[in-house]
């Protein structure tokens, strides 16, 4: 008999057990769930209106960043001094409107890094300021806004532009060197074409239709042709380090030229320590300018901190 009641026990005890960790597991589950449910929940209340006031930040900030320019004449110190006050300027305007709602709101300037405009805004060929049809651009940086504004009469016409030795952008890091080349395809088309040779000898193209101006923007650091995606000019992103720009064969050997167009980037070399073809004056022409920024953005109300650090690139492979 005493069997059967240590038996009865000890089953009353293992249905308990069983009991409490279901119940455990019941909690546990519900616990997940419900930490699911908020995470997908709107953070809360003034939330939204601090990102917005973040992104209307990062709008002007990078607009100021991406026109400011020193003319040849503005020095650094003045450039900074510039970004700085507009920011104050627009965080009090800003603010003041904030307030209105019991809300502090901020925006500060955090530090910037000096870079190097280099321009061609006229139509004319790719040499450099004193003509020469192979040179650097910029030594040891790295590039934003690399855009080219080409006419498509003035590339060679070739399908094999290695071969051939179209006109040609280099990016060449101290190990490998990407080059990128612009000619127009052979055939009857005659689309703009970009093709890139990669640090292996391996060739990829995209061509174009540059339309009835005969014109095509070759968006080096977005990887596009006329707006459009071209999988050959995604390696910009990746390139490592700091690195070299040169364009080569901007006119052939019997001196005739071999692209026409327009032209701009931001490197982030000051302009007293970078080498390049482009001048203070005349074109192409090298500028101080601004590379980049970082903001702080800070937003209070009664129930809500919002803090962050921005950085301001405007045209960066990677922004």
């Amino acid at each position: 008999m005493a069997d059967v009641d240590d038996r009865a026990q000890l089953m009353l005890v293992g249905a308990l057990v069983l009991a409490v960790i279901f119940v455990t597991l019941a909690v546990l589950l519900n616990a997940a769930i419900y930490t699911g449910n908020v995470a997908t929940r709107d953070p809360g209340p003034g939330t939204g209106e601090a990102i917005e006031y973040e992104n209307e930040a990062t709008a002007m900030a990078r607009t100021t960043v991406g026109e400011i320019d020193g003319g040849g004449s503005a020095t650094y110190a003045e450039l900074r001094g510039n970004f700085t006050d507009t920011v104050g300027d627009w965080s009090r305007a800003a603010g003041t409107h904030a307030v209105v709602g019991l809300v502090e709101a901020r925006l500060e300037s955090r530090s910037m890094q000096n870079g190097t405009r280099i321009t061609q805004a006229s139509d004319r060929n790719f040499t450099s300021d004193s003509g020469a049809r192979n040179w650097t651009v910029a030594n040891d940086s790295r590039a934003r806004a690399f855009r080219l504004n080409v006419t498509q009469d003035s590339l060679a016409s070739t399908d094999t532009p290695v071969a051939d030795g179209a006109f040609r952008v280099t990016f060449d890091n101290g190990t490998d060197e990407w080059a990128t080349y612009l000619h127009q395809s052979g055939g009857d088309t005659g689309d703009v074409a970009v093709s890139v040779e990669d640090p292996d000898g391996n060739v990829e193209s995209c061509t174009v239709d540059p339309g009835s101006d005969d014109r095509a923007v070759v968006d080096l650091t977005a990887g596009t042709i006329a707006g459009e995606d071209c999988s050959a000019m995604q390696f910009f992103g990746t390139l490592s380090g700091e690195y070299t720009i040169r364009y080569v064969d901007a006119l052939d050997g019997g001196g005739n030229e071999q692209v026409v167009g327009t032209y701009a980037v931001v490197v982030d070399r000051r302009l007293d320590r970078l080498e390049t073809g482009a001048d203070v004056v005349g074109e192409p022409t090298a500028t101080r300018t601004l590379y980049s920024a970082e903001l702080r953005v800070t937003y209070r109300t009664s129930n809500v901190y919002y803090q962050s650090e921005v950085r301001i690139a405007p045209g960066e492979p990677d922004a």
